[in-house]
């Protein structure tokens, strides 16, 4: 049995970052990437209802994936008091604020089992259609009888495909790629070697665990072998268990070195787009910003140039709008450059829309952005695809401001207004993403307005501890359901400090 484990404080920010490595755990049990957000997400929710409401309050919470013979299932455990049985519901007509995450655990996966062993609670999730399917393992050799042998030591754990002929099996792996390829080195007509060879140009194989089985163990064998990159070397004669610790070896090794490579170039790609700002003031303005990404995407993104900012929000929150957003702001980037006189927002926004609209690629999702001027004596001016209208706030309350224009990329030619506004000493202006108040729930939605509108009207503080206090009222709030990024700006001219 394979198993991964994390233990964590039972704390909503552990919560957070519990859910984000799971992404790594589900890749090294093999669970497809286009599934994880379901496992991420009941396991977000059933873990901060821990945080928020065990009596009397849990400590530490471990969370559990472990892969048997019917599959792959996750394991829920606090140190908290003991919890009512998560009895199946149906998903009510309408999200409402209590009931539907539970609902939706209960709608993904068969198995919800609650119990309390040894002064935890446990909670067991096992997903629908999850038959357990081993490992491919393809076996070449050209002799019948060990090909029938080592079918034998290995059809107990793993699915065998075996095959008399390298030429065969050059030309069926390719198609479909097995996890491990076992292979001999004296066979008619292409050798080991050339096998061997002939797999690492294949684009699809390159990547594929490959291990010699063979009688001859001189040194220039060995090196040979060695020099194409292979992950084991075994000398026959091998017993069963050699031959089944190797493999389980080295496909344990590949799977970790792929989800290590993945989250490191996942984690470089969202410290590339994660919105910063160059400086807390620009063109003599003061700025502020806060942002949160979800689990598994990164579809937010800001790009700074000279007093010219893109604020944008790629719509999804999967490695699919993470993708997108680093295009996006990859052209933006080059348009800017390509510019040789400043322009108002509007311009710069259709020629943006411009090109997303005749670009396939780009034109293949959606998104809303903002362009904003810093201009001169406090004058902002801003343009709007598709994004929510800034907050001014000053004395006299909060006010919803500017024109929003049709998305990017859905008209050829499409008209932007410049919104512009000349900020007043004290006044404020807060430009978001819409995960900062996104809610299935319009009911909810206006309640989350009311509560932002508080937090903004409170008494003065410096930019920087109101952009954190709207920061800390969205943790509090947030659970699985809110999986959208939320990025928030705050601008002030001339600066301002704390009274």
């Amino acid at each position: 049995m394979n198993d991964w484990q994390r233990c964590a404080p039972a704390t909503l920010q552990s919560v957070r970052e519990l859910r984000n490595r799971l992404a790594q755990g589900l890749a090294l049990l093999r669970i497809p990437p286009a599934e994880h957000a379901n496992w991420q997400l009941c396991f977000s929710e059933l873990a901060t209802n821990i945080v928020r409401h065990a009596t009397p309050p849990a400590t530490q919470i471990w969370v559990t994936l472990q892969q048997d013979a019917q599959g792959i299932m996750l394991l829920l455990e606090d140190d908290g008091g003991p919890q009512p049985t998560l009895a199946a519901m149906p998903l009510p007509d309408e999200l409402q604020e209590g009931g539907y995450g539970l609902a939706l655990v209960h709608k993904l996966f068969d198995e919800v089992h609650f119990s309390r062993q040894a002064e935890r609670n446990r909670v067991v999730l096992r997903p629908r259609g999850n038959a357990y399917e081993p490992p491919i393992i393809a076996v070449i050799d050209d002799d019948k009888v060990m090909r029938t042998l080592l079918e034998g030591y290995l059809s107990g754990a793993y699915r065998v495909e075996s095959y008399a002929d390298p030429q065969t099996a050059l030309l069926t792996l390719g198609r479909q790629p097995p996890a491990l390829v076992l292979s001999d080195i004296e066979m008619e007509g292409i050798d080991g070697f050339d096998l061997r060879q002939k797999l690492m140009k294949d684009s699809r194989m390159g990547g594929v665990p490959f291990i010699f089985l063979t009688g001859h163990q001189d040194q220039w064998t060995q090196s040979r072998a060695g020099a194409l990159g292979i992950d084991d070397f075994l000398v026959k004669p091998i017993t069963k268990q050699a031959l089944l610790l190797a493999v389980a070896r080295v496909l344990q090794r590949s799977v970790q070195l792929k989800a290590q490579w993945g989250a490191k170039l996942d984690r470089q790609m969202t410290s590339a787009l994660r919105p910063l700002l160059p400086a807390s003031t620009i063109n003599g303005y003061q700025l502020a910003l806060q942002t949160r990404a979800a689990a598994v995407g990164g579809g937010d993104f800001l790009l700074v140039k000279g007093p010219v900012l893109w604020l944008g929000d790629v719509m999804g929150h999967d490695t699919q709008a993470k993708f997108f957003a680093h295009a996006y702001a990859g052209y933006l980037r080059g348009l800017l450059a390509a510019q040789s006189e400043q322009q108002h927002p509007a311009r710069l926004l259709t020629a943006f829309s411009t090109a997303v609209y005749s670009d396939p690629l780009l034109g293949s999702t959606l998104l809303t952005i903002l362009c904003i001027e810093l201009g001169e004596q406090g004058w902002v001016r801003w343009a709007s695809a598709g994004h929510p209208s800034p907050w001014l706030i000053n004395a006299e309350g909060i006010h919803q401001i500017g024109e929003i224009g049709p998305l990017p990329g859905l008209q050829p030619a499409p008209d932007f207004a410049t919104n512009q506004l000349q900020l007043k000493p004290g006044e404020r202006l807060l430009f978001w993403t819409d995960g900062l108040l996104e809610s299935r729930d319009p009911a909810e939605r206006q309640q989350r307005e009311r509560q932002l509108e508080a937090i903004c009207l409170t008494s003065q503080s410096s930019l920087d501890q109101q952009a954190q206090r709207i920061a800390n009222w969205f943790d509090e709030r947030s659970s699985s359901a809110d999986l959208d990024d939320m990025t928030l700006l705050l601008l002030a001219y001339p600066p301002v400090s704390a009274a």
